[in-house]
This record gives C-alpha cells, sequence and structure tokens, in this order.
C-alpha cells in the first residue's frame, strides 16, 4: 500500500532526506572544523581587514566609553549599577551612596567583579561567564541571588552572595549544574526555585521546551530534591513560575499554556490553596497598591460589557477577588494609537501610549475615597524626542528617572519628582559620537499587497532621500508582538553607516506589536506570509521613491528577522543587493526539535500538524533554496552556544546554498554570546565591524572610509 503524497510531505526528516543534518550536532570535531573553516574564510574577506580594525576600535570605544550614561537602580540608601571597560570586559556589579549619584558625585565601590570569578573546575576549561541577574533580597538588600550564564547562554548556575563580605555565601542558595532555573527571594531563608533537573535526572521534570514544570519551596540548610513541590504544569504546557511580594505579602504563580497565554493564580494562605484569576489566558494583569489591572489581548466579553483588545483596566483587588467586574477604563486604543506600557511611582500610574511611534506619557493617580474618581495628568514631553519613565523607587515617593533620545539625538537623562510639575534636573548627557549635519529621520509608508499601510522610519543624509540613489540598509523582525520602531539613538549605526553616506531603514512590519495585538495577529502561524510581504513593500517603496536601487539596497534582521530576511531573499531575490541572516530559524521542518523551538509553535505553527507544515513549508528558506536562482550575496551568523535558536539552523542553510553552487554565501559562527555576537565588548565590536564591512561590499562601494 503506497503512502499519500500527503503523507510523505509532512513524514519527520532523516539524515537521508537532509544530507545536512549532521551540521545540527554540537559536538562534533568535523561539525567544529567545518563551523571554522567557515567563520575563517569569512573573517579573513570581511572581519580582519584593514578597515575593519579600524571600525572594531572605534565601536568598541563607543561600548566602553567613560562618559557613556550609567543609570541607577535604588535598592535602600545605594545606587547599583553593572559596568564594564577595558579592564573588565565581563563587567561588574558597583554600587554608590544614592545621594551622591543624583548630585553628580559617585562614589563607586566594586560589589562583584564577574572577570575576577574563576568557577570552572576542570582542567582546560575557558568557559567565560556572564552574569544573568543579580537578585538583592527587601528590605535589607544585603544579599543577593546571583545567576551567572556560561558563555553568554541561556542556561545558568545560582549562587547566593553576601553583598556586605563581598563573598559567596558559603553553604548558600546554590545550584552548580547550568540549566534553565529561577531563583527567587521569599524571605532570607526561604526561596522559591523553578529547579532545571537536566543534568541530574534522567527524567527530569521539564515541559516540552525544556524550561522546568514545577516550582519548588526551598529552605535554607536543606537539599534542593528534598524542597516541597509547591505549584506545578503539565509536561505539554510550556512554563510555570512562582514569586513572593515582600511588599504586599502575597504569593502568585503562573503556568504559561502557550508562548501567549497563561494561567494566573494567587495563594489564599487561610486555606493555601492557588486561585486562578478569573480572566482571559492572553490577559496581561499585574498589581499596584490596592488595584489589579488588566490589559485583555483580545476582547473580553464581561456580560453585559465588551472590552476591547488592547485596553487598559482597573478595579480594586478584593472587590475583583470577591466577584466585582466594574472596570474603570483608563485607555482605549484606537487603529494607530496603542498601549505601550504601564509602570508606576507610589501614586502615580505611567501609563505610556503611542500614536505611529510617538509617545504619549498620562500619569493616573487612583482614587483618595470611594465616592472620588481616576485623575489624569499629562506628562510634558519635549517634542522629537523618545521617552522612557522608570520609578526610582516605587514603595518610597514619586521620583522618577526620565531618559530621552532619538535617532539622531544623544540621549539625556533627568531626575523628576512627577508629583510635582516642577522642572526635570539634568543628571546626565551623552556628547555625540557622530556628525549628524544634514541627517533627518522621515516616517514613511508603504503599501502592502492588501492595501495595508505600513510604516517605516527612513534616516540618513536629506539630499539622499529624494531621487538620488544611495546605498540602504533595511531592518525588520515582524514576530512575536516585538515593536522595533521606537526612536533610540544611533550610535554605532552613525558613524559606520550614516554618516559616511548610507541610508537606514527600519519597517513596522505586521507581526510585530507596534499598532497592537491585532498587528501581530494578521502575521501569525498560517498568516506568517503577511510579514515578508510587508518587508518587501517596504522594499519596493524605497526602490520606487529613488532612496536606493536593487542592487544597493540589502536587507538585515535577528532570530525571527532572520527568517524573515531569508524567506525574502528566498522569494524576491531580485529586490536585494545583499542579505544578512542573523541568529536565524530557518528549517520550519523541525524548529520544534530544536533548543527551544517547541516554546514556537503558537507564533509559527505546529511541524507536526499536516496543515501547518503544508504552509511551513511554503515558506522556509532551507526547504525552498534552489539551484537554478541568482540570489543575492548572503550572511548567515550563529553562535556555538546559542540555546535558543540551535545554530543548525543557519549552518545547514549556508551549506545547503553552497553545495548547489551559489558563491556568495558566507557564514560566521561566534563561538560564545548565546543568543548574539560574543560576551565581550571586543568580540560584539569586531562582529559589528564585520557585517558593515560586507554591507559596504556587496552595496556600499560609495562610501566614504571610516577614520
Amino acid at each position: 500500500m503506497f503512502a499519500s503524497q500527503s503523507e510523505i510531505m509532512w513524514s519527520p526528516l532523516d539524515a537521508a532526506s537532509d544530507p545536512y543534518i549532521g551540521l545540527e550536532e554540537l559536538s562534533n570535531p568535523a561539525v567544529d572544523s567545518w563551523v571554522c573553516a567557515q567563520t575563517a574564510r569569512t573573517m579573513a574577506m570581511y572581519g580582519n581587514t584593514t578597515h575593519a580594525d579600524v571600525l572594531t576600535e572605534r565601536i568598541a570605544d563607543v561600548m566602553l566609553a567613560q562618559d557613556r550614561i550609567a543609570t541607577c537602580t535604588r535598592y535602600g540608601d545605594w545606587g547599583y549599577n553593572i559596568w564594564n571597560d577595558q579592564q573588565h570586559p565581563l563587567g561588574f556589579i558597583r554600587r554608590t551612596p544614592w545621594d551622591a549619584w543624583v548630585a553628580s558625585q559617585p562614589r563607586w565601590e566594586t560589589v562583584l567583579d564577574i572577570d575576577a570569578l574563576d568557577l570552572n573546575q576542570r582542567d582546560g576549561d575557558d568557559t567565560r561567564w556572564v552574569l544573568a541577574s543579580f537578585t538583592l533580597i527587601y528590605p535589607t538588600y544585603d544579599r543577593a541571588l546571583v545567576r551567572l550564564s556560561p558563555s553568554g547562554s541561556d542556561a545558568c548556575i545560582v549562587r547566593e552572595f553576601d553583598v556586605g563580605a563581598r563573598t559567596f555565601v558559603k553553604d548558600g542558595f546554590q545550584l552548580p549544574e547550568p540549566g534553565h532555573h529561577q531563583v527567587t527571594w521569599i524571605d532570607r531563608d526561604t526561596v522559591y526555585v523553578e529547579w532545571d533537573d537536566s543534568a541530574v535526572n534522567a527524567a527530569p521534570a521539564v515541559t516540552v521546551t525544556g524550561f522546568p514544570r514545577q516550582v519548588r519551596r526551598w529552605a535554607r540548610g536543606t537539599h534542593i530534591a528534598d524542597a516541597p513541590i509547591v505549584f506545578e504544569c503539565e509536561p505539554g504546557d510550556l512554563a510555570v513560575v512562582a514569586r513572593y511580594d515582600p511588599i504586599y505579602a502575597r504569593h502568585r504563580a503562573s503556568r504559561s499554556t502557550t508562548f501567549f497565554e497563561a494561567e494566573r493564580y494567587w495563594l489564599d494562605e487561610s486555606s493555601n490553596e492557588w486561585r486562578r484569576f478569573d480572566v482571559q489566558p492572553d490577559a496581561g494583569i499585574f498589581e499596584w497598591n490596592e488595584w489589579l489591572l488588566v490589559t485583555p489581548r483580545t476582547d473580553w466579553n464581561v456580560d453585559p460589557t465588551i472590552y476591547s483588545a488592547g485596553s487598559l483596566l482597573v478595579i480594586r483587588r478584593d472587590a475583583f477577588l470577591e466577584g466585582d467586574r466594574h472596570f474603570t477604563v483608563l485607555f482605549v486604543p484606537s487603529k494607530t494609537e496603542v498601549l505601550s506600557g504601564v509602570r508606576y511611582t507610589k501614586h502615580l500610574l505611567m501609563v505610556t501610549c503611542r500614536n505611529e511611534s510617538v509617545a504619549r506619557i498620562t500619569l493616573w493617580r487612583s482614587p483618595a475615597s470611594p465616592d472620588s474618581t481616576w485623575e489624569a495628568r499629562a506628562l510634558s514631553l519635549p517634542e522629537g524626542c523618545e521617552v522612557s519613565v522608570t520609578a526610582v523607587d516605587w514603595t518610597r515617593d514619586d521620583t522618577a528617572l526620565i531618559y530621552l533620545d532619538h535617532f539622531l539625538t544623544p540621549p539625556a537623562l533627568y531626575f523628576a519628582d512627577l508629583a510635582e510639575a516642577a522642572p526635570w534636573r539634568l543628571l546626565r548627557r551623552l556628547r555625540p559620537r557622530f556628525d549628524s549635519t544634514g541627517l533627518v529621520a522621515l516616517r514613511r509608508h508603504a503599501t502592502a499587497p492588501d492595501g495595508v499601510q505600513i510604516p517605516y522610519w527612513l534616516i540618513g543624509r536629506e539630499s539622499n532621500l529624494e531621487g538620488n540613489p544611495q546605498p540602504c540598509l533595511l531592518y525588520g523582525y515582524g514576530g512575536y508582538r516585538v515593536t522595533v520602531d521606537r526612536p533610540h539613538y544611533l550610535s554605532t549605526m552613525g558613524f559606520s553607516w550614516l554618516e559616511p553616506g548610507g541610508v537606514y531603514a527600519i519597517a513596522s512590519i505586521r507581526g510585530g506589536g507596534e499598532f497592537g495585538p491585532e498587528w501581530h495577529r494578521a502575521a501569525q502561524r498560517e498568516k506568517r506570509q503577511v510579514a515578508f510581504d510587508d518587508f518587501t513593500a517596504v522594499a519596493q517603496a524605497l526602490i520606487s521613491s529613488g532612496v536606493t536601487t536593487p542592487e544597493r539596497l540589502a536587507i538585515r534582521g535577528g532570530s525571527d528577522g532572520g527568517l524573515l530576511t531569508a524567506a525574502c531573499m528566498i522569494q524576491r531575490p531580485e529586490l536585494f543587493g545583499a542579505v544578512i541572516s542573523e541568529v536565524p530559524v530557518l528549517d520550519m521542518s523541525r524548529f520544534n526539535l530544536l533548543s527551544m523551538g517547541a516554546l514556537w509553535v503558537d507564533e509559527f505553527g505546529n511541524p507536526d500538524n499536516p496543515e501547518h507544515y503544508r504552509i511551513l513549508m511554503g515558506y522556509s528558506p532551507y526547504q525552498n533554496v534552489k539551484k537554478d536562482v541568482s540570489y543575492p550575496p548572503v550572511l548567515f551568523t550563529s553562535s556555538s552556544t546559542d540555546d535558543r535558536v540551535h545554530p543548525g539552523h543557519a549552518r545547514k542553510m549556508a551549506a545547503k546554498m553552497q553545495a548547489l553552487g551559489h558563491d556568495e554565501v558566507w557564514y560566521m559562527e561566534h563561538r560564545d554570546g548565546g543568543h548574539g555576537t560574543g560576551v565581550e565588548p571586543e568580540a560584539r565590536a569586531r562582529a559589528s565591524a564585520t557585517i558593515f564591512e560586507f554591507l559596504r561590499a556587496k552595496i556600499g562601494a560609495s562610501l566614504r572610509p571610516v577614520t
């Protein structure tokens, strides 16, 4: 009996059907040799040139500049931050008296020097350890739970640190084997831990994604395996988490059933039972003072009211738990204005909304009595600036740090008391990193095939944006509700690309979060092609408006954006002069089997589902590359320690394209850095310089050299 065509199409791949599947191996000397040879070829051509050396030095100088803005987080009477310099490339945690920092006279003292740590136990082990998190205990702030990542991967080890003694606590809380652990304080002698026991158990208690599926309450002096399990999820879920809020003495937990949905719980200590918050699984919720805030991501029918997706709702927490569903609506989205973020001080909610990437912040004060209402006040913002507002210490007062910048405007940091309308106090201002004379940032729109207007930023010399075609780099992402179009100072891009004469564009395509939940869903799962169509529409707009030509247009994206640029290259090769696909997802037939790929089925679809598989195979770059098509030069990058997106995706794609006779296929793999480009600034600078040199060689011969 013969298998049907559909059964053959979605049968699992094996070595016979995928001759490059061996490149997925992570500990194979032959694979290592291939990786080294490919990377050496790329570095010899683009990464180790004289101009790349100059560019690397310039980029590293910016990364390590002593005058860069040092923001601080307040803990008690101290301000903490993480800093790195030439002597400390991996960085160190330092602190200063808070009042001294606010007075611009910091007195720094080192708390933990990451470069000085010696955590490797085996001879010849040269693993570089990277700080993943440093969580101080409230309210004394004299102990910290430190998560350290080997080579910048997502896995980590955990150690307890004594801040006063400047040393790790002997026999303290410790998870010595790398895993996807999370540990947070309950009190000085108790923590919540999501323990990844993969290193010690043949049948670990992890979900389909490899994350812990149990929360344990771990007491000091006991073995982690003996800690009682207090909350857990199903093996088919994605993850589980529990946290203790010491301010309100509340325990909360959640189980993520999909990438975008979760069930959220609170602990009823009178019965010691976890009780579920009665909200939609896709809604975001958080607590502030006595209030519960809800952000539904699909329309929420709370009879007789339907609350719009993307709105912001608030209700007294106790009333909600008792069954009240009469919410106060603080924000309702429009077609162009969406909720961007909610933060808070002691007495104020700071609600940020965006309209075509322009931020508007409203300060909401809660009712002073049962008979009063919420009061709103607009935070006065300067025009032409991106803004970020962060509370200094929301348990104390209404002071905040305000960070302003834009693509061509160096950032400035201010201190403000939001309870008053007094002028902000300037704390720091960054000196310009490049000459922006004659440069402009414009907001334009392209028309997608279905008629939807797709916004994009266009940044470059004004004289080059109207009928004077120049080398242009187009960036995009288009997935996971990620917003990429918020302006930020382009320090490295400025002197590497814009100042020499290049143009830079950023596309706000569907799949992202720029215009709320519907903007994301428009390119989710079976609609993924919409993101690719949006991106090529922007590319065509850049060409038709005379900004650039196909031969001088390059596209760049990383992770999901690496899939985006590779798919667009496969579908519309004639539109581009060069392609950069960084840490990409490319083999859509088995992404769910590699690293954290099972996390992404809610975004892309499930290859194990025949209908999903058919759609995935319609655009999967690895399956659709052809021998007899002329593709633009392409650079694939990855990292040997990337445990989020498996390096096999980029390796196999490069190998297959080269075997099909495409000579202008380049591959660069970093030896550390996890889902990035290296753990040290110099390595990241070299990687960035290599990419800019590739762009210069392929589309930017007319650009002035960087000196």
